[in-house]
């Protein structure tokens, strides 16, 4: 047994005696029991005899954790344990029931309205979220969890009830929504999509109901927190900076701050409402904190290997075990009426479908399909049809099908129109119109009336269709004409818009952009593009392969094309991308199937196959690469055409940070119709109020790379300022001769390179991953360790400053350290734990050191010509700092640090300058 499980034996077992002696005597004195030793609330707890000071809680405890718990041996999180936490808020070990769901069970986020007693949770596997309608800390609930929404989409689906008026909130990082159903109606379709607009995945979910506020992360370029009333109204973003991926939130309505866990940052943090005065509380590096929940002055945090308990007012925490067959936990509520006060707004205000509480008051809105009336109570039916749906043709009829069937397996579509041998279709969002094209003619019609009218009479055969939403006109391409044209309702005219084309297929039109693609047949597949004039046209991507390219479409979130790329002999086909200039081309997925049809839909592609006589849809996730989730489409035949029709997806298109970031460089912040362009941590705004800066230091300054966040900053030595670098790496290093910066990426096989003000940004291939180096200060080469990709084989190469490398080492295991001292002609690597000193061509290896346990930091000092390196110690936790002399000779141990199995702190990296020793540090809690 090693010395940290002992630890952590130790600490559980004292932790279980002192929970089990404080529910016996003090807290059970506290919450019920008098003097004479008799219970004041029986439903709670019963006492001993007389002459004990004991009490003994009954099963139905009225405070406690719902925790959901990922099985040992399935690994999804399956368990749901209830688990009583004493007045001091610690959490008594031993659970007073627990449930496990079926072997298809995923349950992840979980959260309570205490007041109805009622717990809801988040089931990925069927992508629904389950409500148990009769929830207590005593009783189980083997067999009483339902159904309340299904049709979640993959990700990260967090919760939040309002339990004071009685709604439930959710986050969909896929579908990019915020979502509000009533649960004070047995309707299940009372539900909302509240907010869309400028979301990018929004994860995390927290409220206070007490003070009306809604906070979530939302996790884009740069990652953020906001803030909006429940009616998603007044939103503003509190913390702009230095997150990741922001996964668990709570408010705590008694402290009036925002705790929030970091999955990649690792670590627990909190603010204000209003996003100032941040604090760490929590760092564990190599954690997975996933969820968390405050009760009085405890923080409750689920992580992939504890749960954690934090006193949020001095930081103090420690870790706990909940059940036995368990090895991670998914999320964590607190169960309590004293978390959530009871003043409901709602009760009498006669809202005819959902009623939200605001600060001071309440408000109305309307589910889905309806909009609000002017007595600001009652709702009215916009449409019978298509608010937010799939949209297809067959040989035969118009269909639709409901958005979030994507979490059914056997779709069954209603079919709303009769048409005959429909081959393209188009989406006119702002007029709810559809337009659609067969063999001869263009025809549109409403989606309310649904009668059908001639646009256009076609000259050739089409092979392709797109609607321009800011001009309103359909463009359509004709192969067997070369020609592209376009007309629009209110003429009714077509007028040729290009000619000479070669063989020209599925025309897209990107309004925002005032640009014009399509596909030609030049030697392959080529994509093509002019403006909206029909100017400056050109060839955006060729490639000279056998897939026969077709559907193409465009993703606003990514500003990316996605097209299809067929190989009708392998019967394969691949989903491509690339950018709008055809740079950075990528599949994403490959199926062994010949595709049809492909739609871009929020953050999912849509793609349809037809076999056997049977449709098949496929959606795959482009957040999951992973993800993937297909249904069979009942008596739908052989479909053509795919599109999705959604009335508020052109609105958010079109908000002020959606297309290009608002022209901001790095984070763009919504304000109302305008946006605030805001800076990362070491940049200042420029002038213009888009561009972001820094102010590089010429001397005396030191290079730090950000791991988590892979940025690169200048500290400068004098006054410890903090100055950004431009661009995104780890384990910088300057070259004092060309004045140049050297960094390398996670996992890349490229070394990078810049003048300290950002431009002249240059790299070098290699063929491996390179992942530690150093730099020759008198040539300005580069001495780097790498790894081959397959192999177990490490090498020391060295690199010269125009790219050109040469292997030094080779069939080295793990090189731990490398540095150069070129004033004595050595460089120094630790591998296989021996301390070596080599000519800097490689040719004369020197064993100076064994049973060296290095973890890195290798480092000279060239005024002494002493060498110092991060060791580990005997204690499997604890890290020393060592230094020897040039020759082996001295070895000793600078500093010692002292850890334990909850309070750990390991060092990274080392640099010396003068006399002065600095030290990279990650803090393991």
């Amino acid at each position: 047994m090693s010395v940290a499980s002992y630890a952590i034996l130790v600490f559980l077992a004292l932790a279980r005696y002192n929970a089990e002696i404080t529910n016996s005597t003090s807290n059970c004195m506290e919450s019920g029991c008098s003097d004479d030793k008799q219970c004041r609330d029986g439903n709670n707890e019963d006492c001993n005899d007389e002459t004990s000071l004991d009490c003994q809680c009954k099963s139905n405890y009225t405070r406690g954790l719902i925790v959901t718990c990922y099985d040992a041996f399935s690994e999804k999180a399956k368990h749901v344990y209830s688990v009583p936490i004493a007045q001091n808020g610690t959490p008594i070990p031993d659970p007073i029931w627990y449930h496990r769901f079926d072997t298809d069970v995923h349950t992840l986020r979980v959260d309570v309205d205490n007041i109805q007693q009622k717990a809801y949770i988040y089931h990925s596997t069927v992508q629904s979220i389950y409500k148990n309608p009769n929830y207590n800390l005593g009783n189980s609930t083997e067999n009483l969890w339902t159904v309340l929404y299904k049709g979640l989409s993959s990700g990260v689906v967090s919760l939040a009830v309002d339990w004071v008026s009685h709604n439930i909130y959710w986050t969909d990082p896929t579908f990019k929504w915020i979502m509000v159903q009533s649960l004070s109606s047995t309707d299940t379709s009372m539900f909302r999509v509240l907010i869309q607009e400028n979301l990018y995945r929004p994860h995390a979910l927290a409220m206070d109901p007490s003070d009306a506020l809604l906070f979530w992360s939302d996790i884009g370029r740069f990652t953020t927190i906001e803030v909006s009333s429940l009616s998603g109204r007044n939103r503003k973003t509190i913390v702009i900076s230095n997150l990741l991926r922001t996964n668990g939130l709570t408010a705590d309505h008694q402290g009036h701050r925002l705790y929030f866990a970091d999955t990649e940052r690792d670590t627990v943090e909190t603010v204000t409402y209003d996003g100032t005065d941040r604090k760490i509380l929590l760092a564990k590096a190599r954690s997975s904190l996933i969820d968390v929940a405050v009760y009085q002055d405890s923080l409750y945090v689920a992580d992939m290997g504890a749960l954690y308990v934090i006193n949020k007012t001095n930081g103090n925490a420690f870790s706990m075990e909940i059940g036995k067959d368990d090895f991670g936990y998914a999320g964590v509520a607190v169960f309590h009426e004293e978390a959530q006060p009871v003043t409901d707004r709602c009760q009498d205000y006669g809202c005819a479908h959902i009623c939200l509480t605001e600060l001071g008051g309440a408000t109305c809105i309307c589910k889905d399909g309806y909009n609000l009336n002017e007595d600001n109570k009652t709702c009215s039916l916009i449409s019978t049809y298509f608010h937010r749906a799939l949209v297809f043709s067959n040989a035969s009829s118009i269909c639709i099908l409901d958005i979030t069937v994507l979490a059914d397996f056997v779709f069954d579509p209603v079919c709303v129109l009769e048409t005959t041998g429909t081959k393209y279709m188009a989406m006119d969002t702002d007029q709810r119109n559809v337009f659609i094209a067969n063999d001869t003619a263009i025809y549109w019609t409403s989606v309310d009336n649904r009668n059908l009218q001639l646009l256009a009479q076609l000259s050739g055969s089409i092979s392709g269709m797109s609607w321009d939403g800011y001009d309103r006109n359909v463009y359509w391409t004709e192969s067997d004409t070369g020609k592209i044209w376009r007309t629009s309702i209110e003429s009714k005219t077509a007028h040729m818009f290009l000619e000479g084309l070669a063989k020209p297929r599925d025309v897209l039109i990107l309004p925002h952009h005032r640009l014009v693609y399509w596909i030609s047949e030049r030697n392959g597949s080529t994509i093509e593009s002019s403006n909206i004039n029909g100017s400056q046209q050109h060839i955006v991507l060729q490639y000279n392969d056998s897939l026969k390219w077709n559907s193409l479409s465009y993703n606003p979130y990514r500003n990316r094309l996605y097209f299809l790329g067929i190989l009708e002999d392998e019967e394969r086909t691949d989903i491509i991308n690339c950018n709008l200039d055809g740079s950075n081309r990528a599949s994403n997925n490959a199926m062994y199937r010949i595709l049809n049809t492909l739609e871009i839909y929020k953050g999912y592609t849509m793609v349809t196959s037809y076999e056997d006589e049977l449709t098949t849809i496929t959606f795959h996730s482009l957040d999951d690469i992973d993800y993937m989730t297909e249904g069979e489409c009942t008596d739908a035949g052989a479909i053509s055409v795919i599109k999705v029709f959604d009335e508020n997806n052109r609105q958010n298109e079109t908000g002020p940070c959606f297309l290009l970031n608002g022209e901001c460089e790095q984070i763009c912040i919504p304000n109302g119709m305008s946006r605030m362009c805001k800076c990362v941590f070491g940049f200042m705004l420029s002038e213009d109020g888009k561009t972001c800066m820094s102010d590089p230091v010429k001397d005396d300054f030191m290079l730090v790379g950000d791991v988590s966040h892979t940025n690169m900053y200048q500290i400068r030595l004098n006054d410890t300022s903090v100055q950004g670098i431009k661009a995104k790496g780890i384990k910088p290093r300057y070259d004092p001769i060309h004045d140049r910066v050297i960094w390398l990426t996670l996992f890349g096989k490229n070394i990078y390179s810049m003048y300290l003000n950002g431009t002249g940004q240059t790299y070098f291939p290699i063929d491996r991953n390179a992942y530690i180096f150093d730099v020759d200060v008198s040539t300005g080469n580069v001495y780097f360790a790498s790894k081959k990709r397959y192999t177990s084989d490490y090498f020391i190469s060295v690199m010269s400053p125009d790219g050109k490398h040469h292997d030094l080492r080779v069939g080295l295991l793990y090189v731990y350290g490398l540095v150069v001292s070129p004033s004595d002609g050595y460089m120094f690597y630790i591998h296989n734990n021996t301390l070596v000193r080599d000519t800097m061509n490689g040719t004369h290896p020197e064993t100076l050191l064994e049973d060296v346990h290095a973890s890195g930091g290798l480092t000279v000092d060239f005024k002494t010509g002493y060498l110092y390196w991060i060791e580990r110690s005997s204690d499997p936790e604890g890290f020393l700092i060592v230094y020897c002399k040039a020759d082996g000779s001295n070895r000793t141990t600078l500093y010692t640090f002292e850890t334990s199995s909850l309070n750990k702190y390991e060092p990274n990296s080392l640099a010396i300058h003068e006399d002065d020793l600095f030290i990279t540090i990650s803090k393991q809690s």
